[in-house]
């Protein structure tokens, strides 16, 4: 027991030993080496799905592998030049003059039997602009409404990329998200789906706002609206009946406190009578203010007519009698 000590000292040692003798041979491994694309002319743009990676040997200290895999990915990549390239389909033939390792310089590029190549199309570099489409749900608390119909800002987004690609795409949408129980007005920040774009095409913005007016919901009546008749008649004979209504308008409490009597039209088509065969219709309404809803009392309207003859005066009235002649 009294060299136990001794014994375990002995034992690291050795085992440091038997680690450096290992670290420093020369050992080969493959790694998954990411592609690293330069130098493409602004004029020029990726029309393909290159490989985003290779499959490679590389072979150094084991020491030296062993950090370098500790590093990440970006410790060993695969370098294309693009800056010589034509329109058209192009292979690139993978060598040690590919391999870059700059933190590494004792890490080699092992060339194998059968030597890679990376095929890649290439097409003339455009711009485009393009609309936003919403693709969220915005659902506001029962006590409040949403005023208007949400927009996008900026609407349109401007992408940049391969020729063929870009006239393939007409919009660019949102992330789908919903958003729940809103009260007040929202300015939010929404996401675009960047997925949605082929490869190697590039947006101007990855994010867009969007405001939402939300007030308190609130109902409020209208009374005495008149109700006009319109189209081709004989204004003398036809009339409506009743000649006015009250309209019952639901909707934001800030909108409600802006409408005015004038601000709501109700009317019927002459027409409409004969086409839908019908002695009383619903009028249609016009409110200049968005609201959420509307009623109107009463529902329908009869068309009255009434009877010429009813307006001629009484002949008998107007005759002289025979014995004023004499």
């Amino acid at each position: 027991m009294k060299h136990i000590g001794l014994k375990i000292i002995a034992f690291l040692v050795g085992i440091g030993f038997w680690f450096y003798v290992v670290s420093d041979r020369d050992s080969t491994i493959e790694i998954n080496a990411p592609i690293v694309y330069m130098r493409l002319p602004e004029t020029m743009a990726i029309a393909s799905r290159p490989p985003l990676s290779l499959p490679i040997k590389i072979k150094g200290r084991a020491i030296d592998l062993i950090r370098l895999k500790a590093g990440g990915k970006e410790a060993a990549t695969i370098v294309i030049d693009l800056h010589s390239v034509e329109l058209g389909v192009q292979q690139f033939s993978i060598s040690s003059e590919n391999f870059s390792a700059p933190n590494f310089p004792q890490v080699k590029y092992v060339t194998p039997e059968h030597t890679p190549t990376v095929e890649m199309e290439f097409d003339t570099r455009i711009k485009r602009t393009v609309p936003v489409r919403l693709r969220n749900v915005f659902e506001v608390d029962p006590q409040f409404t949403l005023i208007g119909t949400p927009q996008p800002e900026p609407d349109t987004i401007t992408i940049a990329g391969a020729r063929k690609a870009l006239t393939r795409i007409f919009e660019i949408t949102t992330k789908k998200e919903r958003f729940q129980n809103l009260q007040g007005d929202q300015n939010l920040s929404i996401a675009l789906d960047m997925n949605t774009l082929p490869p190697y095409v590039y947006a101007s913005d990855t994010m867009v706002s969007v405001k939402l007016q939300i007030q308190p919901l609130q109902r409020t009546s209208f009374q005495g609206i008149p109700v006009q008749l319109i189209g081709s008649y004989d204004h003398k004979i036809y009339s409506l009946l009743p000649a006015t209504a009250t309209v019952e308008v639901t909707g934001g409490k800030g909108v409600l406190s802006k409408i005015r009597q004038n601000d709501i039209q109700l009317f019927v088509e002459f027409n409409r009578f004969a086409i839908e065969d019908a002695d009383s219709l619903e009028p249609t309404v016009r409110i200049v203010h968005p609201v959420q809803s509307f009623q109107v009392h009463p529902e329908k309207f009869y068309l009255k007519k009434e009877n010429p003859l009813e307006r001629l005066p009484d002949s008998n009235a107007t005759q002289t009698p025979p014995e004023a002649k004499n």
